[in-house]
């Protein structure tokens, strides 16, 4: 008997990555089958793992490549292949994106499926420009609208007149080529004041989000935002472009103050896009902190890490006879004490030891099991971390390396070279592994600015995976020299940041931007 699939009507929030639902990336990191609209955000779209069938189904105003019975035909024969399918939608997927619809037709044809709502636009994307749509003694209200109906119609001069008459705040959602015409017009026929602060918001939430505020009666000039100070980016378009968002209502001079605010923040990475190769669940704090800066981070895991086939509970359960024990990763501190809880081990029984982290992220890993190490180096590198343990360790006392099995060797030659007694424990490896289809192609067609390495295996990882893409046109952005050394080695242009850190790499990046 063939098994059926399932489907996820899964909304994907206004833009930022960070604003898709929990739910709805593990549904999207579960999926076998990702049918997606145009106005999902393509860093939502770079996240998706490899191996996963995407399905471009975007539909441009005037123009539907994919109609929607098309759409529902892929659906139904997707899932009838037994198939785990995400429809995914920007925004919320029953705010004029028709998953009503499409909810109808799965249930009248037997498919299983699961409504995952997002976070909607017509809230946040006012919401990231400080314009709240509801305000005490301002709008006690919101009407959501659509300018682009079912057969390109706009409003009703009824409806329009019907919201201008209950006041409140207006959203409007599609309405990007109707700026330039007559929108302002027929809201001031409908009966809104002519001097009615409104604004105009493109690509909210997201590092390109430009925001125009001022009077109704200027909506025409807003669509040129050429005649604009770019508030919250520095890239220029004739006009504006989808998505975009009008507000109209009181609350929208509200956001006046907040954008001065906002173009005083450092976004030092501005238009930049920068391929992040580091393995999950670590590229995470940089992918955002390049968000933060205005820039756009496109992860591209080249390695994962997996647990070493020679560790053994016994092993780890020994640690408490060495008097240090030396983390090189944050990787592998997990992965140590997840097995030492795994065998019996009790941290009594490490309460001799004295424990030195490689890097300030190692650190954290073990305070999260509450350890504090008793040694980090400035400089995070193996050779530092051997010379100041050599400064700390009594005589026949014994170090524990805890690490992966292709550790860096620096460590091992300055721990020989200075005497010090140690064994090593191997817990995990690294294993080549590639980043989502979206992101391939980016990378494939040289859309990017850096790669950040933060290890040689990363490196070479990368060469592997893009053997048609020019190595001496990459501009890298390493952690530590060795790193550096293996992109050099490949013909990429490297630069190593001054510490092993997330804050470091970026400064790095900021450094070699163009401002």
């Amino acid at each position: 008997m063939k098994i059926m699939g399932k489907v996820w009507l899964v909304g994907a929030g206004p833009g930022d990555p960070g604003l898709l639902t929990q739910s709805g990336k593990a549904a999207l990191d579960a999926a076998d089958t990702v049918i997606h609209d145009r106005l999902v955000s393509e860093e939502i779209l770079w996240g998706i793992p490899a191996g996963v069938h995407l399905i471009n189904a975007g539909k441009f105003p005037y123009k539907h490549p994919i109609s929607q019975e098309e759409i529902n035909r892929l659906m139904l024969a997707e899932a009838r292949e037994g198939k785990r399918v995400v429809r995914l939608k920007g925004g919320d997927p029953f705010l004029f994106g028709r998953g009503g619809e499409e909810m109808l037709f799965l249930a009248a044809e037997g498919i299983p499926f699961e409504v995952i709502p997002g976070v909607s636009s017509a809230l946040a994307v006012p919401a990231s420009a400080g314009i709240p749509v509801t305000h005490r003694g301002t709008s006690a209200g919101v009407h959501i609208i659509t300018w682009h109906g079912k057969d390109g119609g706009v409003p009703a001069p009824e409806t329009l007149k019907a919201i201008a008459q209950a006041g409140g705040t207006l959203v409007i959602l599609m309405g990007a080529a109707a700026l330039r015409r007559d929108m302002g017009e027929r809201l001031v026929e409908a009966g809104f004041a002519q001097e009615t602060p409104a604004a105009v918001i493109e690509s909210g939430t997201t590092p390109h989000q430009r925001v125009w505020i001022g009077a109704l009666q200027g909506l025409a000039e807003a669509a040129d935002f050429s005649n604009q100070s770019d508030i919250l980016s520095t890239r220029r378009l004739s006009v504006t472009q989808p998505p975009t968002l009008v507000a109209v209502g009181a609350v929208c001079s509200l956001g006046e103050a907040f954008c001065q605010t906002k173009a005083g923040t450092d976004r030092a990475l501005q238009g930049r896009r920068i391929v992040i190769t580091r393995p999950e669940p670590q590229n995470g704090e940089l992918c955002r902190k390049i968000r933060s800066l205005g820039g756009e981070a496109i992860p591209f895991p080249c390695i994962k890490t997996v647990p070493s086939c020679k560790i053994t509970d016994r092993a780890c359960l020994e640690a408490g006879r060495y008097r240090w024990l030396l983390f090189t990763s944050a990787a592998g501190a997990g992965i140590f004490f997840d097995r030492y809880l795994q065998g019996g081990g009790d941290f009594r029984l490490l309460g001799g030891c004295r424990f030195a982290a490689l890097g300030p992220a190692t650190a954290e890993a073990l305070s999260k099991y509450g350890f504090i190490p008793d040694f980090v180096p400035t400089v995070y590198n193996g050779r530092s971390l051997g010379e100041g343990l050599a400064e700390r360790i009594a005589l026949r006392e014994k170090a524990l390396v805890i690490c992966p099995e292709k550790s860096a060797p620096r460590l091992f030659e300055c721990l020989g070279e200075k005497g010090i007694p140690f064994d090593k424990l191997a817990v995990y490896d690294t294993v080549p592994c590639e980043g989502g289809a979206a992101a391939r192609e980016v990378i494939e067609n040289g859309h990017f600015d850096f790669v950040f390495f933060t290890s040689p295996s990363t490196v070479a990882a990368f060469a592997e995976a893009f053997p048609a893409v020019k190595l001496s046109e990459i501009t890298a952005l390493c952690i530590g020299e060795p790193t550096s050394i293996r992109a050099r080695e490949f013909g990429m242009t490297a630069h190593t940041a001054a510490e092993a850190a997330v804050d470091s790499m970026c400064r790095l990046a900021a450094e070699l931007s163009p401002h």
